[in-house]
């Protein structure tokens, strides 16, 4: 996440804090310090509700961080590596590399958090009462009292049928188990998600009508987020359905226009480029494609010089980056795409020309599957 930087690293994990992190955590002191522990406790005095404020704060992203481990070390135990933590305004987000293939494997990940915070919760609680009982200060139990309240409020808040919430999670895991689909199981996930955020914005602006100013831009503020994100993450999956799902050949130029080594670059200026209006052409050498010809390679050359060159003259030979199989999928493509210089590529087999692709057939096509999947 851009704004970050590493203050560690678990299990092969690097741990970030946004600089997000570093207003709500200020944020979030103030609040305690000079609202909650004064009307609670106004007898402790500023210094002690400060010390508590900080503290709270403290353990609280601490929760978090405890929270999103125990996502990340599900996951990299069910084979989906883990590059980051982070740490910023909202709470947490652990990055994972991919999705799971199986709803089982979503439904674990998906609830190792929770779990993690329910059983903070549940300890705090218990270490509150057993400190109360061994008459240690009143400030010490009320501390671990008040983090394990947050952290089963936490935990009941991320259960919440939304997606991209865990909650959300389990439901796309149930979903999928039972409807064999991902893609439909992700949008009904994620529509129930941008409901709840709309549900917590209107409950917010309702806040700041009566009066409650901060609370209200909060609650409107989260669940703007959790719409936006419930959108984009459904966005996301299908691209990520796109881009490692789908093979080039569903989606490559199969009717291709294939030059001759020997012609002249002046035919091929008026008898490829202005009549097809393509910028790019195979060029073939008794039955075997031997590299391509582009708009660059003629306009290096003189134009005093095309009538007595050859394409062969100024032809660009195959190289890998030129090159893809039928079989890959998008994401190796436009790798080569964007590498490549021409921002097109051949689909060979062998040394038998498929098709073509160009970045126009890769967007189009996922401006086309797009709309068709908005059901």
């Amino acid at each position: 996440m851009r704004g970050s930087f590493v203050i560690g690293r678990i299990r092969g994990i690097d741990i970030e804090i946004n600089f997000s992190w570093l207003l709500i955590f200020a944020l979030m002191t103030y609040m305690l310090a000079t609202s909650y522990f004064p009307l609670n406790y106004p007898d402790w005095g500023p210094a002690l509700w400060w010390l508590l404020g900080a503290s709270a704060a403290l353990l609280l992203f601490a929760s978090v961080l405890l929270h999103e481990l125990c996502h990340s070390l599900v996951s990299v135990s069910l084979g989906l590596p883990v590059k980051r933590i982070t740490l910023f305004i909202f709470g947490g987000v652990a990055q994972i590399e991919g999705e799971p293939d199986e709803p089982m494997k979503e439904l674990k990940i998906a609830l190792a958090g929770p779990a993690m915070s329910i059983v903070l919760g549940i300890v705090f609680l218990l270490l509150a009462g057993v400190l109360a009982g061994a008459g240690t200060p009143q400030y010490v139990s009320v501390l671990f009292a008040y983090l394990g309240t947050i952290n089963l409020m936490l935990a009941a808040f991320n259960l919440v049928p939304a997606f991209p919430l865990d909650g959300g999670r389990v439901l796309r895991a149930i979903l999928w188990h039972f409807k064999g689909d991902m893609q439909g199981a992700t949008r009904i996930a994620a529509s129930a998600g941008g409901a709840f955020g709309y549900t917590l914005i209107f409950l917010g602006i309702f806040l700041v009508l009566a009066g409650n100013l901060a609370n209200g831009i909060w609650m409107a503020f989260i669940g703007w987020f959790i719409a936006q994100a419930a959108q984009s993450s459904y966005q996301q999956m299908l691209l990520s359905d796109i881009f490692t799902k789908i093979p080039v050949r569903d989606f490559m130029t199969t009717q291709v226009v294939i030059v001759d080594y020997f012609i002249s670059v002046q035919d091929l200026v008026d008898k490829y480029f202005y009549k097809h209006k393509y910028a790019f052409f195979p060029v073939r050498q008794q039955d075997q494609i031997t590299g391509i010809v582009s708009l660059n390679n003629v306009r290096n050359l003189p134009q005093a010089d095309w009538p007595r060159t050859t394409v062969g003259r100024i032809v660009t030979p195959l190289q890998e980056n030129l090159i893809v199989r039928p079989d890959e999928a998008v994401a190796a493509v436009m790798n080569k795409l964007f590498a490549n210089g021409v921002g097109r590529v051949l689909v060979m087999e062998g040394s038998q020309l498929l098709g073509l692709v160009s970045r126009t057939d890769v967007l189009n096509y996922m401006r086309i599957h797009g709309q068709l999947s908005q059901k």
